[in-house]
């Protein structure tokens, strides 16, 4: 914008000094001077636009120089005060109508006299006209921006505002449906283990059911009250476990698992981060408990030797055979029958009944690729080689 301006003022000043020249042969030393004085007043028209109309005024009285009283005029009539561009009008014009020098006009016939009213209308009013539509467009072009930057508000302000009736359904939903169920399994277990009394395993798997459906409710209380707030940001996160509970989290599964934890628990890191990794492990070994449940997985969290990521790997072996027997009354093998109950006596650690019902929607990988994103890291799963699946997360910390 600044380029152009300067590019605009020295094209009106070389504009106006050819106007000079064309008539320089019929200079005489008044009209030179004044000629002269309209030309400096150029570079001030927009700073002073009046003064510059006034000290423009008499080059075109002499009838040498019209131009400089038009670029002044043009310059008032952009400026807002309407009152100001009809006395400056008025001031053109008479300048432009009146002959030099001022005596001749007693001796102008009629048809000199309104040829030159109609110059002067022309050399007042067109740039008059000029200067207001140039206005107008800036005033115009300032009230599109406003407009512009007004409806951009009231799209964020609508999108906040369906985002948030949309959390506060989920969190309708999360407590009238979710918490309705878990509570009912968290008292039913609760019964269970004080009705029973002969069988410490079914005590234990009772109080396992409860603990871990109180924790459920807790953590959905949590995230409903994140959901219900207006903003993300201020709210309090919620069910946010960190690696303090990893080693739980193990036991917890019912799998044959081994944790290797390097750092983190002497020293602690990002809360986000912890819970990036709790989650990561918790759903690899619910993806292992659904699909390899015999294998044995290897739990590793290490940070890199410059203290600026955290890796986490979630390894299973391939699960073991099963041994095969023949059924008297059919032609083919077929597998042998399932170890009992997990946890139960005589059932090997890590043993869990197949086809347990528990639904898998697939979304929990490419959930986990999205909490690690969001912290700037990056998280693969893929088969091993040799056998078995494997999770990794690099996080930065």
């Amino acid at each position: 914008m600044r380029s152009r301006r300067s590019a605009a003022e020295r094209v009106v000043v070389v504009v106006a000094l050819a106007e000079l020249l064309t008539v320089a042969d019929a200079f005489s030393t008044v009209p030179l001077a004044v000629c002269a004085a309209a030309l400096l007043a150029l570079p001030l028209r927009r700073r002073l636009p009046m003064v510059t109309l006034c000290a423009t005024l008499p080059s075109i009285l002499t009838g040498h120089l019209w131009l400089p009283p038009m670029i002044a005029m043009f310059e008032v009539a952009t400026g807002r005060s309407r009152r100001r561009t009809g006395v400056a009008c008025a001031l053109l014009f008479t300048a432009a109508v009146c002959p030099w020098p001022v005596m001749e006009l007693a001796t102008m016939t009629r048809e000199e006299i309104l040829t030159s009213v109609e110059a002067a209308g022309l050399l007042s009013v067109g740039p008059t006209a000029l200067g207001l539509l140039a206005a107008t467009r800036v005033e115009l072009r300032a009230r599109l921006a406003d407009l512009t930057a007004t409806q951009g508000r009231e799209r964020r302000l609508e999108s906040e505002r369906a985002v948030a009736g949309e959390r506060a359904r989920l969190a309708r939903e999360m407590h009238d449906t979710v918490a309705h169920h878990v509570g009912i399994i968290a008292v039913q277990s609760g019964a269970l283990r004080a009705a029973e009394t002969g069988d410490a395993w079914k005590r234990d798997t009772a109080e396992s059911i409860r603990r871990h459906s109180v924790q459920a409710l807790e953590e959905l209380r949590d995230m409903v009250g994140v959901l219900r707030g207006s903003d993300l940001d201020a709210s309090a996160p919620a069910a946010r476990p960190g690696l303090a509970v990893l080693r739980q989290l193990a036991a917890d599964s019912l799998l044959d698992v081994t944790v290797h934890l390097t750092g983190p628990e002497e020293e602690g890191w990002d809360t986000d981060v912890e819970s990036t990794v709790f989650r990561i492990v918790q759903e690899a070994l619910s993806n292992v408990r659904k699909h390899a449940p015999d294998a044995h997985v290897t739990v590793r969290v290490t940070p890199a030797p410059d203290r600026k990521s955290l890796t986490v790997e979630v390894r299973n072996d391939p699960p073991p055979r099963e041994p095969q027997r023949k059924d008297p009354q059919a032609k083919g093998p077929f597998p042998a029958p399932r170890t009992p109950v997990p946890g139960a006596p005589g059932a090997p650690r890590g043993t869990v009944l197949s086809g347990c019902g528990l639904p898998g929607g697939g979304h929990g990988l490419v959930g986990l690729r999205e909490r690690a994103e969001l912290l700037g890291g990056c998280l693969s799963a893929h088969p091993c080689p040799e056998g078995g699946f494997v999770v990794r997360a690099v996080l930065p910390l």
